[in-house]
């Protein structure tokens, strides 16, 4: 693959848009519209900078994969960019490469990312192309052959990774078969399944402007989007999207995965389910998570097992809520053989926030914390501005949320915190997933 077309690889994640984000204590207005053809646009001005961004959000991530076909959705994302009706995929990385800009495509679970930073001069050039790789998309099958290809090397990858190894396979045991227990890449198997027509046909089921959100910004105005982009956004046509159901099926006692290899050092992930992220616990549960194990070297995990144990490399907690209901994990490398007493330490940490209070200086630390540090969700960039506002949307948290979220945070009290550990922790039932030498670590 030649150096020009790897830029069709990357992700939103990795792209560099070094452009800087002009950005102050207030943050930009923002403007919502839904358009005749049901596509939401939330338009952000900001002209320090002469650059424009577009962010879409589709409701297309891979929990819409059909039960026999894992990986349709991320490889529907990433074909699009293959080729257009009118653009072969050589004709469109020239156009990029002419106008110095990165397309990039990101698929989770829940949502699909196409973004674009242009200058404001290449604007009605770059929109085009945006417009043209969205709705017109060919889906031609020697690029998209090799697209696969592309994939199922990922998919190689991430099995010399023992964290990410790991990470799946508690998700897997924790979800069962519910959506959120498959992998967005899908494996070597499904992927074989998957022609240009299974692409075609989930484009045209979920790629609809009534399933999405366009965030535009920076140095444009609501008139100039209203004049130069929505007629062209209104040429794409709104349908029915289908009824995907997502039934939630959780892991039902204790589990354990062992996964030997070759490793230096164990990796566990230890957890259960938890919320949805517009679940009224969402702040109180975040608080306590910091407390846990989120707040780097002040957490609870970290002084006990790291600190004071000496047991572990690294150790933290996370919440990740979604659309539908999440998980809690604990996420710890210890030496193969202090294994299971590390596991046991972090165990008897989730249990004893479950049975007693938090201290005041706990609960007003991690308050300041995440509070103080909740402009950095933000980024540095337009392009993460415009990802966070997409979000915001997809999830129901109203535009007014940064305004909102250090309310929020402070009005969580100590009986909020115990109250959410004792409805959400489990320690007795937890789903535990260990990649490790399983002979050293004696977890055979």
């Amino acid at each position: 693959m030649t150096g020009k077309k790897t830029i069709l690889g990357l992700s939103l994640l990795l792209i560099l848009w070094i452009l800087p984000f002009s950005r102050s204590e207030a943050m930009p207005r923002v403007e919502r519209n839904v358009l005749a053809n049901k596509l939401t646009v939330l338009v952000f001005e900001d002209h320090s900078i002469p650059a424009v961004t577009l962010n879409l959000l589709v409701s297309a991530g891979s929990w819409r994969d059909p039960a026999r076909m894992p990986g349709l959705a991320n490889l529907t994302l990433k074909s699009l960019m293959l080729g257009t009706r009118t653009l072969s995929f050589d004709q469109i990385n020239d156009k990029l490469d002419f106008l110095g800009v990165n397309l990039g495509a990101e698929c989770g679970k829940d949502f699909a990312l196409l973004g674009m930073q242009v200058l404001k001069k290449d604007l009605e050039s770059g929109f085009g192309l945006f417009a043209d790789v969205l709705t017109a998309p060919s889906f031609p099958k020697p690029d998209v052959d090799r697209e696969k290809d592309n994939v199922i090397g990922k998919i190689r990858a991430i099995q010399d990774q023992p964290e990410e190894v790991a990470n799946r396979a508690f998700e897997k045991a924790l979800f069962l078969n519910s959506p959120y227990a498959g992998e967005v890449e899908g494996t070597e198997q499904t992927l074989a399944t998957i022609g240009p027509e299974a692409l075609e046909k989930f484009y045209r089921s979920f790629y609809r402007p009534n399933n999405s959100v366009l965030v535009i910004g920076g140095d444009i105005t609501t008139e100039e989007v209203k004049s130069r982009l929505v007629p062209r956004l209104l040429q794409w046509e709104a349908a029915e999207i289908p009824d995907t159901k997502y039934v939630s099926e959780f892991a039902q006692g204790a589990v354990t995965v062992r996964i030997d290899k070759p490793v230096t050092q164990a990796t566990i992930v230890i957890g259960s389910p938890a919320i949805d992220r517009a679940h009224k616990d969402y702040y109180a549960f975040a608080v306590m998570n910091h407390i846990l194990g989120s707040g780097s070297l002040s957490s609870r995990l970290m002084t006990e097992v790291r600190v004071k144990a000496g047991l572990a490399y690294g150790i933290e907690s996370l919440l990740l809520a979604r659309k539908y209901a999440g998980s809690f994990r604990i996420i710890l490398q210890t030496k193969n053989a202090s294994a299971e007493e590390a596991s046991k330490i972090a165990t008897a940490e989730i249990e004893r926030i479950r049975q007693e209070p938090v201290s005041d200086a706990e609960l007003e630390g991690a308050k300041k914390f995440l509070v103080g540090n909740f402009p950095l969700r933000f980024g540095s960039s337009q392009a993460d501005y415009a990802k966070f506002l997409g979000q915001v949307e997809f999830f129901g948290l109203g535009l007014d949320y940064p305004e909102k979220y250090p309310s929020l945070i402070n009005a969580v009290t100590k009986e909020d915190v115990l109250r959410v550990a004792k409805q959400y922790l489990r320690p007795r039932d937890n789903v535990m997933a260990i990649v490790a030498d399983l002979e050293k670590a004696n977890m055979k």
